[in-house]
């Protein structure tokens, strides 16, 4: 993008100024990168497809839930019932007690934790992306590390780098299963890798179940990422936003079943220090409420983490209203029980529609059993021509083409090069959406392909 500086402007008393006002560095780095890139996912978002606009562009590339919505509405539209503290700053820099003990009843209930979660290990804000921005400023110092396996979630670039001014370096496992505990090796060669270039890790980011390939880590994985962050003194932050998105997949023989890192007693089983173990949680995922923008930080070993955090709280703190919601429903154990197992009975189901349409048509997938998508392999579909003729001679290209064919036609499909997946061809593919209009958008796929003349494998 170009940044325009030079245009003239008029001060107050009426005589022109020679350019507009300068913007910080910070600034000029965001608009010759991400506010591009934003710019056109908010193209996107502003033409999503309804009945009121059919020609509009189907999401398959955010993670959103739409299976529950219904069920939502007819609960939230009655449980708003505001407190006279609802419209002040409330009880809590972090957040509020109300919603502190309502996220103590699903810890304990379904993160079967080790310690029991009490109200001051939280802290609260405004989306897991923003508690992961307050989280890195208070872990790192502008230009530190943060580890992570390859392919991860993209949102992971903005959240590390652009105002905690933290370095996000992803680690490539190769052809190892992603699962497993071998793969720390390959984060031990990374971080030998960036000491010898003077550069200090800081951090690890664990996606247990994983974004985008949908699967849950093993224990045995999960202690060997402790040993590794004891060894070098790291923070480890567990990112378990998709934790009871769980959903039964025919093709895998033995699921492995989610464990939180919470359930873990890490200093008695690897002799790490649980000060340094912190799990990440919000209400967009498993609760189908994206845009209530909810996101916590559970800490219970480390008091100064939490009160370095509560310095900067206030930058992200939760709508009272979008509080109040997602605590009336926690508070419900029936509604809880009840939204649980419709949603994983849901995933399923639609899982076994998708998974059927792309059996029909050939198409190689990963093997997901948790979260929201499905990682599938679209690298027939790969041209080596685009629609005028002009020649693809990168994988990227080829890539990008096949990506702007399925926008042409109305639908948003995620290409792996988004999350950092060196293999051309794979697209990640959001499955959890209403029926009628999954259809429509299978229909509107289903023609991209017929239209991109498969390569010879």
């Amino acid at each position: 993008m170009t940044v325009i500086t030079d245009i003239p402007a008029q001060s107050d008393s009426g005589s022109e100024v020679s350019h507009q006002p300068t913007l910080s560095k910070r600034a000029y780095e965001v608009l010759s990168g991400t506010a591009e890139l934003l710019e056109k996912f908010a193209s996107l978002l502003g033409n999503q497809y309804s009945s009121e606009n059919p020609n509009g562009i189907i999401n398959f590339g955010v993670a959103e839930n739409t299976l529950m919505q219904d069920e939502l509405k007819n609960f939230l539209d009655k449980a708003l019932n505001l407190k006279d503290l609802d419209f002040s700053y409330g009880d809590s820099i972090a957040g509020s007690t109300r919603l502190f003990k309502a996220l103590s009843k699903l810890f304990d209930t379904y993160f079967n934790p080790v310690t029991k979660v009490l109200p001051d290990h939280f802290i609260t804000g405004s989306g897991v992306s923003a508690v992961v921005d307050q989280t890195i400023q208070a872990v790192c110092d502008e230009g530190e590390a943060v580890l992570l396996a390859t392919p991860y979630y993209s949102g992971f670039d903005i959240d590390v780098t652009i105002r905690a001014r933290g370095m996000i370096v992803g680690v490539d496992t190769g052809d190892l299963d992603p699962a497993s505990p071998e793969t720390l090796k390959a984060f031990e060669e990374k971080l030998q890798e960036l000491k010898g270039k003077g550069i200090t890790t800081r951090a690890v980011i664990l996606c247990n179940p994983h974004n985008p390939l949908g699967f849950n880590y093993p224990k045995e994985t999960l202690l060997e990422y402790c040993r590794f962050c004891e060894k070098h003194n790291l923070h480890l932050l567990s990112d378990e936003i998709y934790a009871l998105s769980q959903f039964k997949n025919d093709a895998i023989e033995k699921p492995t079943p989610f464990i939180s890192m919470l359930s873990i007693d890490v200093k008695k089983e690897v002799g790490c220090h649980p000060g340094r173990v912190h799990v990440l949680y919000g209400m967009s995922k498993d609760w189908g409420s994206n845009g209530f923008r909810i996101g916590t930080l559970v800490t219970q070993h480390n008091p100064q983490f939490r009160k370095a955090l509560l310095g900067t709280a206030l930058l992200m703190k939760v709508s009272s209203p979008a509080d109040s919601l997602w605590s009336a429903l926690l508070n419900d154990p029936q509604m809880v029980d009840t939204f649980i197992k419709t949603n994983q009975e849901r995933l399923t189901d639609t899982f076994n529609h998708c998974r059927d349409f792309f059996k029909r048509h050939n198409i190689d997938t990963k093997q997901p059993q948790a979260a929201h998508f499905i990682f599938i392999n679209l690298k027939d579909y790969l041209r080596d021509k685009d629609d005028d003729g002009k020649e693809l001679p990168t994988p990227l290209e080829k890539d990008n083409d096949l990506f702007m064919s399925f926008i042409k036609a109305g639908l948003f499909v995620a290409p792996g090069f988004m999350y950092h997946y060196s293999e051309p061809g794979w697209f990640r593919f959001t499955f959890c959406i209403r029926r009628d209009v999954l259809d429509t958008g299978l229909k509107r796929f289903e023609s991209v392909l017929g239209k991109h003349k498969k390569t010879t494998s």
